[in-house]
């Protein structure tokens, strides 16, 4: 096949027959396992009917004996009120009671039927009398084997009561016979299929009692020779089987037979259908649908000829000039576009082409700027990098934020502020890489970060603590190039947390990017937020993964909003071998003032106060470090703005701190709180008003 036309006509006409052919198979095979399914299933519910309404008339009869018996003195009526009972009784119990009667120890015999007996009649000679002297004693109910009445020639039961006097001595039997035919007519006239069906009533010996054909009616059941009906007869004669289904093949062809037996009667009902009965509506929509697909078949294959001879002509005249650009190099000028038909609109499309594998180049060599060079190979080297989507996957999620950067930033210029921010995302960008992190974004001066993904590592715990604890070295090389430039120090607050997200390129077809999304990132967010400068918390769920490798100053235990139980946070503080990393000791350096100073405590959340100012007092100080002597308990965690009272401050003399922790003494509170900001002033402003004989320089 080498025309490009027969390629086009048996690429495509293949596959839709194929697809045709196969939707139709599986149609067919799904609705012949469902209509096989229901027909199983209707047969058995028809069974099972048929037999319950047996047995519940059974249980109707022998309940009303009962209360006849113990209602009314059967001994000592006469014969006409007896006979007149019985009528009654008939009447009330319905047409499939086709006698009611009662034969009496003396061998007197009083029925409701009105026809004649023979002169020798005795009932104590009966099958149902003698099964009923047989039973023992205590025992009063019993039922017959089914047996086929003289005169109407089907099948009965007679379901019997013994009748005992005051002193316990036999008054009589009384019965009734059941016409189980008659019973049953309501069912039979809604049998759930066509009429092809066969509707058998057996003994428990395979006998037929009941047959559409009436010749078979005496015989066994798998008297036919047919395998199944011998197999059903089989179990039949097995009375621990309540009921059985079958479906195989019978008379050469496959036929449903099912059969349920009678709670307590030698009696089975037996269901035989075939097969064809309930898939002959299959077989004619199966016709259908093979006539119709093979006209969309020819339909198409006539479509084909006529729309590929168009397409392939200019197809290979462009085929041509494609060869000629690629043997000069990509990405050369476009083809001059000559006409405004098939060929010009495809030479069109072809220059658009090119143009968009320009833009790809241009995309790797740029988005390789924001993430690492492992998320740009898998976007551009997978077939379905670029789409949207994504997957649940289990990583580290890593959360940096520098603390009190807000008020630096408004005492800043706007180019110190992107000065600030450039050179410290660049070093912690640059330790990112190096731990082999995707910074999935930059916040402001936030950095989330994950590992895992897009590239699965088994250490990915590990190397984001390890990272983390370089990103806290680091900043002293920041600080270091912000101090010659003279601007302020930053500190820096770390959470991490381990857990399943969902990762994926996350937005638009228009405008997507690779990022992760899920409750575990807000737990991470919430860890980092609970941190100060300089510190590393990280969940459980990261601890236990690494807990042999890491170095845990304390641990605290934190209630999240939103979190029913606490978490515990460990303050991470290094790394064992291989990646031997430590943070410096920091010493508190507070010194305690010599006279406290009066300030003013505003609550902070979102960079705002959220409470009225509460009055407080300082009592120790330093660059990092401050206690405050207030009334009432502030929460840990709690952010702060201090105000320093007086007259010279003009509002200019204030820091933001978090608290870290508190203890009662008396009747206040002592705040140890970390300082994340505060103005130049304020080192100053203390000095003036408490003198002591050290004082911490501003670090």
């Amino acid at each position: 096949m080498k025309s490009l036309a027969s390629k086009f006509i048996v690429f495509i006409i293949l596959p839709v027959i194929f697809i045709l052919s196969a939707l139709s198979l599986t149609s067919y095979l799904m609705a012949h396992r469902l209509l096989m399914d229901q027909m199983k299933k209707s047969g058995q519910n028809f069974l099972r009917a048929s037999a319950e309404q047996i047995s519940s008339r059974i249980i109707q009869v022998q309940s009303t004996l009962k209360l006849l018996a113990i209602t009314e003195n059967l001994e000592t009526l006469d014969d006409s009120k007896r006979r007149h009972m019985f009528v009654a009784l008939k009447d009330l119990l319905g047409g499939a009671v086709t006698s009611v009667f009662m034969g009496f120890a003396d061998g007197k015999f009083i029925r409701a039927k009105t026809t004649l007996l023979p002169k020798d009649y005795d009932p104590r000679k009966r099958p149902w009398y003698l099964d009923a002297l047989q039973q023992p004693p205590g025992v009063l109910d019993g039922i017959t084997a089914p047996y086929l009445d003289a005169s109407t020639k089907h099948p009965t039961l007679t379901i019997y009561h013994k009748v005992l006097n005051n002193s316990g001595a036999l008054v009589g039997i009384l019965g009734v016979d059941v016409d189980v035919a008659m019973a049953s007519n309501n069912l039979i006239n809604n049998v759930p299929f066509f009429a092809e069906v066969e509707y058998i009533l057996v003994n428990s010996n395979g006998i037929v009692l009941l047959h559409p054909d009436n010749l078979k009616v005496g015989s066994d059941i798998g008297a036919t020779g047919e395998e199944l009906d011998m197999q059903i007869s089989e179990d039949i004669k097995k009375t621990s089987i309540q009921h059985k289904q079958y479906i195989s093949r019978r008379i050469n062809e496959a036929w449903y037979m099912g059969f349920y037996r009678v709670n307590g009667v030698s009696l089975a009902f037996v269901l035989s259908v075939p097969a064809k009965t309930v898939l002959k509506p299959l077989h004619r929509l199966t016709f259908q649908m093979a006539a119709l697909n093979l006209s969309i078949i020819f339909g198409l294959f006539f479509l084909l000829i006529v729309v590929v001879r168009k397409i392939s002509r200019p197809i290979i005249d462009l085929k041509n000039s494609a060869v000629q650009v690629t043997e000069e190099g990509p990405y050369r000028d476009a083809i001059e576009v000559k006409s405004s038909d098939e060929v010009g609109q495809l030479t069109g499309a072809f220059n658009e082409m090119m143009e968009g594998l320009r833009q790809r180049d241009f995309i790797r060599d740029t988005f390789g700027r924001y993430v690492t060079k492992e998320v740009v190979k898998e976007l551009l080297d997978t077939s379905d990098g670029l789409k949207l989507g994504g997957e649940i996957r289990e990583v580290t999620i890593m959360l940096s934020d520098l603390r009190g950067f807000t008020p630096i930033a408004e005492q800043l210029r706007p180019d110190q502020v992107i000065e600030v921010l450039n050179s410290y995302l660049s070093q912690m960008s640059k330790i990112i890489g190096q731990y082999k992190g995707t910074i999935n974004e930059f916040i402001g001066d936030a950095i989330l970060t994950f590992f895992g993904a897009p590239v699965k590592y088994g250490d990915s715990p590990a190397r984001a603590v390890a990272c983390a604890l370089a990103m806290q070295l680091g900043m002293e090389e920041v600080n270091r190039k912000n101090n010659e430039k003279g601007l302020p120090p930053l500190y820096m607050g770390i959470g991490i947390n381990t857990g399943d997200v969902i990762v994926g390129n996350i937005g638009s077809k228009e405008r997507a990017k690779y990022g992760v999304v899920g409750h575990n990132i807000n737990l991470t967010s919430r860890v980092e937020g609970s941190t100060i400068g300089g510190q590393i918390l990280i969940t459980p769920s990261t601890h236990e993964k690494i807990k042999d490798l890491l170095i845990v100053r304390s641990v605290r235990s934190i209630r999240f909003k939103g979190v029913e139980e606490n978490i515990d946070l460990y303050d991470v503080i290094g790394m064992k071998a291989p990646y031997n990393l430590m943070l410096p000791d920091v010493t508190d350096e507070r010194t305690p003032l010599k006279t406290p100073i009066s300030v003013t405590l505003n609550r902070m959340k979102d960079k705002k106060a959220v409470s009225e100012a509460i009055v407080a007092e300082l009592t120790h100080f330093s660059s990092l470090w401050a206690t405050l002597k207030v009334a009432e308990e502030i929460a840990p965690l709690q952010e702060l703005r201090i105000d320093f009272i007086g007259e010279k401050t003009d509002g200019k003399v204030y820091m933001y701190a978090k608290v870290a922790n508190v203890t009662r003494q008396d009747d206040h509170y002592l705040h140890s709180v970390h300082i994340s900001y505060l103005t130049p002033m304020v080192t100053q402003f203390i000095k003036r008003l408490s003198e002591p004989e050290s004082f911490p320089s501003e670090r």
